[in-house]
């Protein structure tokens, strides 16, 4: 016996451009990319080969999209701070102003600069001049009149009316005027609302008094 690497075999030329591809075994697997595919992919499909620029919707779904630049604002809630539809009620309950980014902007600095003019002056303390309005959830003006309340009254289902409002009010109805529950001609004495009073005086600025002290000029006499 010869040695097997000595043994000559028949190598097949390479193969070059101009020759007609090899027919392919039917015994011989070549991978899942030899597949032949029969059905004609989509337009809307996205494939692989397709890695820049817009994709196009699907047809199935539709987003409708709608900037509301003038809100439903609850009226009752944005002049008298309270509704009677309460977290039911349609429309939104925002008592703020709309402005633009510049008018913000000039009454932030507005604010700033007389925040420090009164603490300069002594009238404000470092942690007044940081603090804002606290929301207690008390009306700031009667529902029936919407203007302040002048000597307010509370009704026993806890709602808040100018005292002569109340009274007029309960000459024409004996219901309250909010929700409808019968009064029985009892208004009880806002005590939360002076209360709320009270502490808007207290956290404005006193201006300073001028000194009084008697003084006498040189050369004049009392007459």
């Amino acid at each position: 016996m010869g040695n097997p690497r000595l043994t000559p075999t028949t190598r097949s030329p390479p193969a070059t451009a101009t020759d007609p591809p090899a027919a392919p075994t039917p015994a011989l697997y070549e991978g899942s990319k030899n597949y032949k595919i029969y059905t004609t992919p989509r337009e809307s499909a996205s494939g692989s080969k397709r890695k820049a620029g817009p994709i196009r919707a699907p047809s199935n779904i539709r987003v409708t999209s709608r900037f509301d630049y003038q809100p439903d604002i609850c009226k009752d809630y944005k002049e008298t701070g309270f509704c009677g539809y309460g977290d039911s009620c349609k429309f939104m309950h925002d008592r703020s102003d709309y402005k633009s980014g510049w008018q913000l902007e000039r009454e932030w600095e507005e604010k700033q600069k007389q925040s420090k003019r009164d603490y300069d002056l002594g009238s404000l303390s470092a942690d007044e001049a940081s603090e804002d309005d606290d929301d207690d959830g008390l009306p700031f003006a009667c529902l029936i009149c919407r203007k302040p309340f002048t000597r307010p009254v509370v009704t026993k289902c806890s709602h808040y009316f100018c005292e002569k409002c109340a009274l007029q009010q309960y000459k024409k109805s004996p219901k309250c005027y909010a929700c409808n529950t019968p009064t029985g001609g009892i208004f009880n004495s806002a005590s939360a609302m002076f209360k709320k009073s009270a502490q808007k005086q207290a956290k404005k600025p006193k201006r300073p008094r001028p000194a009084t002290d008697e003084f006498t000029i040189e050369g004049l006499t009392d007459l």
